[in-house]
């Protein structure tokens, strides 16, 4: 029950500074930030965690960063602009992917400390 309640409260607060992003940016813009942003901080926390020998915490990794990344508006946007113009779309989706993963394999090398990497 504890677990539940920490992605909980971690969810309600991702969700409401993915909200503030919103308010001071259009929706296009708001997704590559809080997707790059938020993969950053997953990859930092997870190479941080790695380091110190912690578990993943719950509340920071599923609840905040879960609630403020938005997959699924980006798999909605992605559709749309592939209905648009395919090859648009198309570039689109490989773009935020690739980005969102270096940003999470950058975060994670510059907090993992002198960790083997395992993948």
């Amino acid at each position: 029950m504890q677990n539940l309640i920490q992605v909980f409260l971690g969810g309600m607060l991702g969700s409401a500074l993915r909200y503030l992003v919103q308010l001071y940016t259009n929706t296009s813009i708001m997704l590559w930030i809080v997707n790059i942003l938020g993969s950053l901080i997953l990859g930092s926390l997870n190479g941080y965690f790695l380091k110190n020998e912690k578990p993943s915490n719950l509340f920071l990794t599923t609840g905040m960063l879960g609630a403020f990344t938005t997959f699924s508006t980006f798999t909605g946007n992605w559709f749309s602009l592939l209905q648009e113009n395919l090859l648009s779309g198309i570039v689109y989706g490989l773009v935020m992917t690739l980005l969102c993963f270096i940003a999470a394999l950058l975060g994670y090398i510059l907090n993992r400390g002198k960790q083997a990497w395992n993948g």
